[in-house]
């Protein structure tokens, strides 16, 4: 008898992109739309949570298990017809721009576009985030055909192209770039990259696919410009964009947040694994690294301004120049949450009115992070480091403290 291989293990970049998105009921795919896709896991005409927890959860299983579709829809059905939704059922729009419509989640065109469109989504994200952490060995990108019988004419255009991972044409064109798109894209080599770019059959220049096309969402009446060959909606590359997205509804939630769900959040935030890509993207992200009332008001004071966000940044660039150079790793930098939030505030040792510092120890070590307000009223971090219980003890006794103030956490 043959011997039965398990299959190779999903990457956790691809189960953890799935996974960490949050539930939006829709009626219609157009609620959860490009960007906001990448951060919210929908399935269209999925109005009550029940029904896309159902969705979410056998999904998530099947992906972590390298199950296919047939196996997955065996799961959602009897999921669905617990719940009383396996077969047409009439659904009202929330929101009352369209008429009632009559979905059927036993229809199975239905469920594998559902299952479709998931699934490649969380794949491409975390080949994505695979290329950013590889990309100092392999650094091009090579648009694959696709594997289509008879394949979409306007995509042909696009195979053959090798574009360094960070050009900005892959924020558009990483595929799928379309409901259904086989595309792939592979990483290579430099010395790849030059040997196939003496073919005719590849190219390291963009292809020329003439203007972007207006698409006017009529849900929400938002109207962005698609390059031409893609399908609305599938026009942003999904790793990238839920770095994105997630730092920006991170720092939303951040400026109503009490002392101690900030740091829940923040933990939560620098915890999860598309955080880790921000500081490997060219251009500069700034990341919530903290919360702190108290020092926005101490520094609001400095520039006599009493409209300071509390939310404390730092910059991608910061990141990847301290760890570059013996500093602090990524690790440690997770724990600035709990370091600005809980930590001890000091007077800057140089007599900076504008910088204040935060010490705070973390088991048995010491750490330190200044802070920084520029005049437009924004706080950054300066510098973050470990520190001796010799020079802490100094600058406790010049601002007239004793260790005794400072809160450990283990």
């Amino acid at each position: 008898m043959a011997e039965i291989k398990k299959p190779f293990p999903v990457p956790e970049a691809v189960t953890g992109y799935f996974d960490r998105k949050v539930l939006k009921p829709s009626f219609s795919w157009l609620d959860i739309y490009g960007e906001e896709h990448a951060n919210a896991m929908t399935v269209a005409g999925a109005v009550e949570l029940e029904v896309l927890e159902a969705f979410r959860s056998t999904m998530s299983e099947s992906l972590g298990k390298g199950e296919g579709f047939e196996t997955w829809k065996e799961k959602i059905a009897t999921r669905l017809t617990g719940l009383g939704w396996f077969g047409p059922s009439l659904v009202k729009d929330p929101r009352g721009i369209d008429p009632d419509k009559l979905v059927n989640y036993a229809s199975d065109r239905r469920l594998k576009l559902i299952f479709w469109s998931n699934m490649n989504s969380a794949r491409a994200a975390g080949q994505w985030e695979r290329a950013q952490k590889s990309k100092r060995f392999l650094p091009y990108l090579l648009y694959v055909r696709t594997t289509s019988i008879e394949p979409r004419p306007e995509h042909l255009v696009f195979a053959g192209t090798i574009l360094p991972v960070d050009d900005p044409y892959w924020n558009t064109h990483f595929p799928p770039n379309g409901w259904l798109c086989k595309c792939t894209v592979r990483q290579i080599t430099r010395r790849e990259a030059d040997r196939l770019k003496t073919s005719t059959a590849y190219s390291g220049t963009r292809p020329e696919t003439g203007p972007d096309r207006p698409h006017v969402n009529r849900r929400t009446g938002q109207v962005e410009m698609i390059p031409e060959g893609i399908d609305a909606g599938w026009h942003t590359n999904p790793g990238r964009t839920r770095t994105q997205t997630l730092i920006r509804s991170v720092s939303d939630r951040l400026e109503a947040a009490t002392n101690q769900d900030a740091i829940r959040v923040l933990e939560d935030l620098w915890s999860d694994p598309f955080l880790r890509i921000a500081p490997k993207l060219p251009d500069q992200v700034l990341l919530p690294a903290g919360r702190s009332a108290p020092l926005a008001t101490e520094l609001g004071d400095a520039i006599k301004r009493t409209d300071i966000s509390p939310v404390i940044t730092i910059g991608s660039r910061d990141i990847v120049d301290r760890a570059s150079k013996h500093g602090p790793t990524i690790e440690d930098f997770a724990l600035l949450p709990t370091i600005i939030g809980r930590g001890t505030i000091l007077p800057d040792p140089k007599g900076d009115k504008q910088t204040r510092s935060l010490i705070a120890r973390i088991g048995k070590t010491w750490w330190q992070v200044f802070v920084t307000i520029s005049q437009s009223g924004v706080l950054r971090i300066g510098s973050f480091h470990r520190s001796s219980s010799k020079a802490i003890k100094e600058q406790l006794s010049a601002a007239g403290l004793s260790g005794g103030e400072i809160q450990e956490e283990q």
